[in-house]
């Protein structure tokens, strides 16, 4: 026997959606699948009234931009709706006992008006696998054809004469039947790099590779005015003399670790370090973004003052990778979300606030506060 697949599954839950909802057809097999030339005898034989359901063209759509070989590709279905009616009588008004004839032809205009209302009202169809895992969601969509193209399709069906029909198009269907490969995490924000599970042979790890990551270099923040704007990056201490400076890190250690945080701005000045936070859960449902979560450790404003080094001099303003200053690193903690047991993984920006207060340029005598941010660092990882 062969397997089921997406197209089939389609099929089959266009077929079960129909005599689900149409109250006049209570068994399944009143609605088939088929060529109308080899289906609508077997219909008109059962005395009631009939759906046949034509699949007549399937459109690749290709693969989506990030496929591969290990991905399904997409497919768009277009079927051929045709009501196979029977005569049948009901009462002439409601409450009559005098009954009336209702034609054949009178019976397909309902069965379609039917048809189009189910569709319009349910546009989606959910296709699942045999494991009853949903794989797709289709969108139904009405087809015009003109009579070109339904006579084109009518004059294939030898002994069959035209027959009232609708066109839909179902789009789109993953062939084979399967969910898309999880080989890259999803981009939580534009303005920050994501990697993807990229693999090479053995001994060529190295060969081509282009670092993203962006280089913490020598900085000097312009300290001239009231409004200046902190700067700041991750240190990370790989052994105990050495230590480095990045702008992105994925965190592999505990998650409750506190972080190093170099701080670069004015000499007495004073920040708050903020946190946005996107997160992925065990379902693959997305968190994004929490923004605006204050820094857990206290003091919650971070004060760029000397603490008594008498023998070297406190130049609060730069960063400089040769000469990474311990009396401006703060630390700091994640947010506690990314500790909970449903996130699978997650991307943390944390950026500071130096708060300006100066003279409101429309009131004259009043005054305001402007939230200065700095650059924002990127943390990443798993959960726990």
């Amino acid at each position: 026997m062969l397997p089921a697949s997406s197209l089939s599954s389609a099929a089959y839950s266009l077929r079960n959606l129909l005599v689900t909802q149409i109250a006049d057809l209570d068994d399944i097999n009143h609605i088939k699948i088929g060529h109308p030339g080899s289906t609508i005898k077997d219909l008109e034989e059962l005395d009631e009234n009939c759906l046949n359901l034509f699949f007549y063209d399937v459109n690749y759509d290709g693969y989506p931009a990030d496929g591969s070989s290990e991905n399904p590709f997409y497919v768009r279905l277009h079927c051929l709706i045709t009501a196979v009616g029977h005569k049948s009588t009901e009462p002439e008004a409601p409450g009559s006992s005098k009954n009336r004839d209702v034609s054949k032809g009178e019976n397909e205009l309902r069965l379609i008006g039917e048809v189009m209302r189910v569709l319009h009202q349910q546009p989606v169809l959910s296709v699942a696998d045999v494991e009853e895992n949903e794989i797709a969601e289709l969108q139904v969509v009405p087809h015009t054809m003109n009579l070109d193209n339904l006579n084109h399709i009518w004059s294939t069906q030898s002994d069959i004469s035209y027959r009232l029909s609708v066109a839909y198009e179902m789009a789109l269907a993953p062939v084979p039947q399967r969910l898309p490969v999880d080989s890259a995490p999803l981009v939580g924000d534009p303005q920050i790099v994501s990697w993807g599970a990229m693999t090479r042979e053995p001994g060529k790890e190295k060969v081509a590779l282009v670092s993203l990551q962006p280089q913490v270099e020598y900085i000097e923040i312009n300290m001239s005015g009231d409004d200046w704007m902190p700067h700041i990056c991750f240190v990370e201490s790989v052994d105990p003399s050495t230590q480095k400076l990045h702008y992105v890190f994925k965190v592999t250690g505990p998650l409750d670790d506190a972080l190093d945080i170099l701080i670069a701005g004015k000499n007495l000045g004073k920040v708050k370090l903020v946190w946005n936070l996107w997160r992925r859960n065990t379902d693959n449902s997305i968190v994004a973004w929490q923004e605006d979560i204050a820094d857990t450790e206290l003091p919650l404003e971070k004060e760029l003052k000397d603490s008594a080094v008498p023998s070297r001099p406190f130049v609060p303003n730069r960063i400089d990778p040769d000469d990474i200053d311990s009396r401006r690193i703060f630390q700091v903690k994640l947010p506690a979300e990314v500790q909970d047991s449903n996130t699978r993984n997650w991307q943390a920006v944390l950026y500071a606030i130096h708060e300006w207060r100066h003279e409101s340029p429309v009131d004259s005598g009043s005054f305001i506060t402007t939230p200065i941010k700095s650059n924002s660092v990127l943390f990443y990882g798993d959960g726990v």
